[in-house]
C-alpha cells in the first residue's frame, strides 16, 4: 500500500462501514476554515517536470460534479461524528480559475438530511499534467468549504476525490465531473432512457434498480424496473410518477412510485448533462441514492460482441465491500470466453476467474444473464442486463447477500497487445484495505512497452481523526496484457496485483485485487484540449 505515516491504531477491514458526513462543512466552518491550509490538490505536485496540454482554461463551461463517500468530525460538544454522504455540485467554471455554483447534499445523519441549493464561489488551478485543485466555498442557506482534487480526462470530464483531511475533520470520497452541452436548459428529460440507481440506507440493507423510465411530455413518467431490495430480486416492478421542469442549469426533481406489494415512493433530484443523459441523486432524507439515465437507442438492442464490465456495492455486513471487473463474449443466447476479478469484504474471490454462462434477449432491451464460474464447484450468478444499446448496458447482481451494479461496454477491437496500452491515463479508484478507506487519483503513465509510472495522490481514513492526504512521487511499475484485454500490473508501493479490464486502448475498469483489499475505479486516456 502507499507509505502512510501511522497516525492511530487502524481500523479493522469491516472498517468501511463507518458512516462519516459532509455535516462538518457546514456546521463546523468556522473551524474548518482556519485550517483548510494543511490540505492541498494534487496540482501537478507530484513532479515539477509534468507535460501535457492543459491549463485552466481545459475547464471552461456549466459541469455536474457528483462524489460520495464518507467523511468524520469533532462536533460542539468535542464528540467525533461519522457518516456518510453523497453531493452534487453544478458550476460555472470561467476557464480562469474562478468557479460559482450550487451544492445538493444528503447526510445519512438524521438530525443533517437532505440539503438543497447551498451557493458556493471558488478557485480552481489546472497542471500541464491535467492534474488540479479546488477550493469551494458555500454560503447559504450553509455555510463552510471544501477541497477537492481533480484530474482531467479532457475539456469535457474529469475525476474527482475530496482532498480534506484535518484535525477535526476528515473526508473520503471520490466521483466524476462531466460538461453540461448547455447552460440554458428549458425542459425535462424526453424519450425513454435506460437508468440505474444505487440507494445506500443507514439502517437496512442497500437497493439497487435498473431499468426504464420513459417520458413523452417532460412531465408524466412511466417505466419498468428491476428492483434489489431487502435482499431480493423484485422483477420488472411498473413505477409511474413526474418530472418537474427544470432550472437554466438542467436541475429539477422526479419522483415516482413502484407497484411492488408494499410500493415505496422514491424522490430524486435530477442534473440534465445533454439531451441524451441525466443524472440522479436521492432527496429522501438519509436514503443516499446516486444514479444515472442514458436514452436508450431505438432498432437493435441485441448483447452480441466482446465486452468489458465493472460493477461494485455493499454486502449485507459493509457498505463497498463488493467489486468486479471482466470481459466475456455474448453470441446466439451463449456466453463464452469470459474472464473476472472480484473481491468482497476484503477479500480475493475470484482472480482471473473463467467462466462461461447463458442469456436470453427480450425486445425492450432487457436481458437475463447467467454466469457459470469454471472449476470443481460451479457457481452460477444470475444477472439482469438492460440495454442502452447494442454496446452499452446497465445491470444489476440477483444476489441475496449483497447488492452490486454496473455497467457493460463492448470492446472497441478485438484482440489487445501490450503496445496498445500506451499515453496518459486519468485515474480514479475509491475502497478500502486492511487499515484505511482510501481514494486515489492521478495519472497513470504507460509507454507501450510494458512499463507504468502512476503520479498519485492518495486520501487515507483509519477512522481516527486526522486522515491524510499522501503525494508518494512518482512510482514505477510494470504491466503484461492478454489478448482479451485483461492487464496484470504491478506498481511500486502500492500494489502488486491491479487488474485492468480494457474497454478500449483508452479506457477501462481497474481493480486492486489484493488481499485485504477492496478498491476499484476507472482509467481513462487523456485527449488534448
Amino acid at each position: 500500500m502507499e507509505a502512510f505515516v501511522s497516525i492511530a491504531s487502524g481500523a479493522s477491514e469491516s472498517s468501511s462501514g463507518i458512516f462519516l458526513s459532509t455535516l462538518t462543512k457546514k456546521i463546523l466552518s468556522g473551524v474548518v476554515i482556519g485550517t483548510l491550509g494543511l490540505a492541498a490538490g494534487c496540482g501537478s505536485s507530484n513532479s515539477s517536470s509534468a507535460t501535457g496540454p492543459f491549463s485552466n482554461r481545459s475547464l471552461s463551461g456549466s459541469y455536474v460534479c457528483r462524489i460520495s463517500g464518507n467523511d468524520s468530525f469533532i462536533d460542539s460538544n468535542n464528540n467525533v461524528q461519522s457518516e456518510s454522504y453523497t453531493e452534487t455540485l453544478v458550476f460555472t467554471a470561467d476557464g480562469a480559475g474562478k468557479l460559482t455554483g450550487k451544492e445538493d447534499f444528503n447526510s445519512s445523519l438524521p438530525s443533517v438530511g437532505f440539503i438543497a441549493g447551498t451557493a458556493f464561489t471558488g478557485t480552481y488551478s489546472v497542471g500541464r499534467d491535467g492534474n488540479g485543485s479546488m477550493t469551494i466555498n458555500f454560503s447559504a442557506p450553509s455555510t463552510g468549504q471544501i477541497n477537492l482534487s481533480i484530474t482531467m480526462q479532457n475539456t469535457s470530464k474529469f475525476y474527482a476525490v475530496e482532498a480534506d483531511a484535518f484535525a477535526n475533520f476528515s473526508a473520503n470520497a471520490a466521483g466524476e465531473g462531466v460538461k453540461q452541452a448547455s447552460n440554458s436548459f428549458t425542459s425535462a428529460p424526453t424519450a425513454t432512457f435506460v437508468t440505474r440507481v444505487h440507494q445506500v440506507f443507514p439502517s437496512t440493507v442497500s437497493s439497487a434498480s435498473v431499468g426504464l423510465l420513459s417520458s413523452s411530455n417532460g412531465t408524466a413518467v412511466t417505466g419498468t424496473l428491476d428492483v434489489l431490495r431487502n435482499d431480493a430480486l423484485l422483477p420488472q416492478l411498473v413505477v409511474s410518477g413526474n418530472f418537474t421542469a427544470p432550472d437554466s442549469s438542467g436541475h429539477g426533481t422526479l419522483v415516482y412510485a413502484d407497484n411492488a406489494s408494499s410500493p415505496v415512493t422514491t424522490h430524486y433530484q435530477y442534473y440534465e448533462i445533454d439531451a441524451n443523459t441525466f443524472w440522479l441523486m436521492g432527496s429522501d432524507s438519509t436514503f443516499l441514492g446516486t444514479g444515472s439515465a442514458e436514452m436508450q437507442a431505438s432498432g437493435n438492442l441485441n448483447l452480441s460482441g466482446n465486452y468489458a464490465f465493472g460493477s461494485s456495492g455493499d454486502t449485507d455486513s459493509t457498505i463497498g465491500g463488493v467489486r468486479t471487473v471482466g470481459v466475456f463474449t455474448a453470441s446466439g443466447g451463449a456466453i463464452t470466453g469470459g474472464k473476472l476479478d472480484s473481491v468482497q469484504d476484503g477479500t480475493s474471490l475470484f482472480f482471473n476467474q473463467d467462466f462461461t454462462g447463458t442469456y436470453t434477449q427480450g425486445s425492450n432491451g432487457r436481458v437475463q444473464v447467467t454466469l457459470v464460474l469454471s472449476g470443481a464447484t460451479s457457481v452460477m450468478i444470475p444477472e439482469v442486463f438492460w440495454m442502452v444499446s447494442p454496446s452499452r448496458a446497465f445491470f444489476l447482481v440477483d444476489a441475496n447477500n449483497k447488492v452490486e451494479d454496473g455497467t457493460v461496454d463492448v470492446q472497441q477491437q478485438s484482440t489487445f497487445a501490450t503496445a496498445d496500452v500506451k499515453g496518459q491515463y486519468a485515474l480514479v479508484m475509491d475502497g478500502y484495505n486492511s487499515s484505511n478507506l482510501l481514494t486515489r487519483i492521478g495519472t497513470l503513465i504507460s509507454d507501450g512497452k510494458g512499463n507504468l509510472q502512476l503520479n498519485e495522490e492518495a486520501n487515507s481514513f483509519t477512522g481516527n481523526l486526522p486522515g491524510l492526504i499522501n503525494d508518494p512521487g512518482t512510482l514505477p511499475g510494470n504491466y503484461t496484457i492478454d489478448g482479451n484485454g485483461r492487464v496484470a500490473a504491478a506498481v511500486s508501493s502500492l500494489s502488486s496485483n491491479l487488474v485492468i479490464y480494457m474497454v478500449a486502448p483508452g479506457q477501462g475498469y481497474i481493480l486492486q485485487n489484493d488481499p485485504a483489499t477492496e478498491i476499484s475505479g476507472k482509467v481513462t486516456l487523456q485527449t488534448s484540449p
